[in-house]
């Protein structure tokens, strides 16, 4: 696109050039004797400095789909929020969404087809690593430089993201910085009330997980004389398995000083052993492994059939399901539970890096100005009420922090929003979950419990031996390519009986990531953190 407007301006200053031929010496820069530049030169010469100061201000970004708009309130890409940015920023943005649990999937259909957004955001900064590797986007730094006053400002001021934003020695993304309230992703919550009624302590090894597992499955904790309850649901169970062994499948580890790929440790094989002995024991749902949206452990959890949960700590969605889980069940008693120490040691569940959501520049983009724009518009100030909704409306303001004015109402009206606003310039301390939440008792009660289940999501650090994962076009490759493996492996060996015994899952995989280049790419990853290793902190 960038080159037919090129083309079209050299077109056009040749067609000048014929026209004031007969009155100046022509368009050539030499001599010394030019004559002053006319206002119509002028305004070529600011056109040529900025090709985007004439276009449309308008951008595309994407956006996850997770169910959370209602029909009265609209859909994503059309609601009372999309408006108002409208009306604010100055700026038409097209929201482009994607569904949550197959985004990238669905991303990277969007960008084969050329129709991806402007902006295209991940939590994962691998991602970001692959649209690289396939020429899907393209290095922010001269915009920035060139268009931004806020989020420039907002960087100088918060160095420690660069390195983070920075592939190949040039910036491919933009991002704030999170606040502890959103590095704490993962958590577990546990039935105390199901603890109490049948005499059993909390929880702190794996081997007494399962016993208070197998006791929740088997002695009726709710009561109703029924053999329905299920030990453990959650959206993250495989990932809490992981991170409590310190075998995160797509994580590099150092061991011995040495890279090494997660799913080929041998502690990934005691995931899959821990996988295979939970679901055997009917201790897991039977369909968590094709509960693709959660739909179902959602339900399972919010109705009080299950004891245990496993799921995204942060983004409200904690919050969301023990309210709806009060309003069925008035007597359950959840509270957060700490990770349990396996036979590799004790480690927290999966934690997140300083940055908060990656923002990249689709390579195809129209109109970078506008987009940096808009980007300046959030961090400055569009951020806060797309976060927390309007003043006097759905919050008040309490020392600098947004108090929700009524927890349903948000629900229904702002939560949704705030993955529009995906730079915020916001400071936190746990206290502010105390102030922020809703007068009303239950939400007292909630955010009380909220502070808690933050100080126990971070109490123990989530193992990663490297900032951030190397990015190697190789290792993107395989990538793409184990992790459905990966995935059919599991379910092999959980599922299907006896002769899919851990150690062979394990296998498999080792010999899946060696035909397809792993060893190669191990070598590449050493040398990159041999490379690296003095500037990680």
């Amino acid at each position: 696109m960038k080159t037919r407007q090129n083309k079209k301006r050299v077109a056009s200053a040749a067609a000048l050039c014929v026209l004031a031929g007969a009155v100046l010496a022509g368009c050539s820069d030499k001599g010394t004797g030019e004559a002053a530049p006319s206002p119509e030169a002028s305004a070529v010469g600011t056109a040529a400095a900025d090709p985007y100061a004439s276009l449309p201000k308008a951008v595309s970004f994407s956006m996850f789909d997770r169910g959370s708009v209602s029909s009265d309130e609209g859909t994503y890409e059309n609601n009372r929020w999309v408006k108002w940015i409208r009306e604010q920023s100055g700026i038409d943005v097209k929201v482009v969404p994607v569904p949550r649990n197959q985004a990238q999937d669905k991303l990277n259909v969007l960008i084969a087809s050329k129709q991806a957004p402007d902006l295209i955001w991940e939590y994962d900064r691998n991602y970001i690593g692959k649209l690289i590797t396939q020429g899907a986007i393209q290095p922010v730094d001269q915009y920035i430089e060139k268009y931004s006053t806020s989020y420039k400002k907002y960087l100088q001021e918060h160095p420690e993201l660069k390195p983070y934003l920075t592939f190949e020695g040039k910036m491919y993304a933009v991002a704030t910085e999170r606040t502890l309230d959103s590095i704490a992703n993962h958590g577990m919550w546990i039935r105390q009330d199901w603890l109490d009624k049948l005499g059993l302590k909390t929880p702190t090894t794996m081997d007494e997980l399962i016993t208070v597992a197998k006791a929740f499955k088997d002695q009726d904790p709710d009561g109703n004389g029924k053999a329905d309850t299920i030990p453990l649901v959650g959206s993250t169970t495989f990932d809490a398995y992981s991170a409590m062994n310190a075998a995160i499948n797509s994580q590099w580890y150092l061991e011995s000083g040495k890279m090494k790929y997660g799913a080929t440790l041998d502690r990934f094989g005691d995931t899959l052993a821990l996988e295979k002995q939970m679901y055997e024991a009917g201790l897991v749902d039977k369909e968590y492994l094709t509960d693709k949206n959660f739909q179902r452990a959602n339900q399972l959890w919010t109705t009080g059939k299950a004891g245990i949960y496993v799921a995204s700590w942060g983004s409200g969605a904690m919050e969301v399901h023990i309210r709806d889980m009060w309003k069925n069940v008035p007597g359950a008693n959840p509270v957060p539970l700490e990770p349990v120490s396996t036979k590799n040691g004790k480690f927290g569940l999966y934690q997140e890096t300083a940055p908060f959501i990656f923002v990249a520049f689709n390579k195809e983009m129209q109109n970078p100005k506008a987009a940096v724009e808009y980007l300046d518009w959030l961090v400055d100030k569009g951020w806060m009420t797309l976060v927390n909704g309007t003043e006097g409306v759905h919050y008040k303001n309490v020392n600098g922090v947004a108090q929700q004015l009524d927890a349903d109402k948000y629900k229904k009206e702002v939560a949704y929003a705030g993955e529009y606003g995906f730079l915020r310039n916001v400071k936190f301390s746990p206290a502010d979950l105390l102030v922020k939440a809703a007068p009303d008792e239950t939400s007292q009660r909630l955010a009380a419990l909220s502070k808690k289940g933050l100080e126990t999501a971070t109490k123990n650090a989530f193992r990663r031996d490297i900032p951030y994962q190397p990015n190697l076009t190789e290792l993107n490759d395989i990538q793409a390519a184990l992790k459905p493996f990966i995935e059919g492996v599991r379910a092999k060996v959980a599922m299907q009986g006896s002769q899919y015994t851990a150690a062979w899952g394990l296998e498999e995989i080792r010999k899946e990531w060696k035909r397809l280049g792993g060893e190669k790419v191990e070598a590449m990853a050493q040398e990159w953190y041999e490379a690296n290793k003095a500037s990680f902190k």
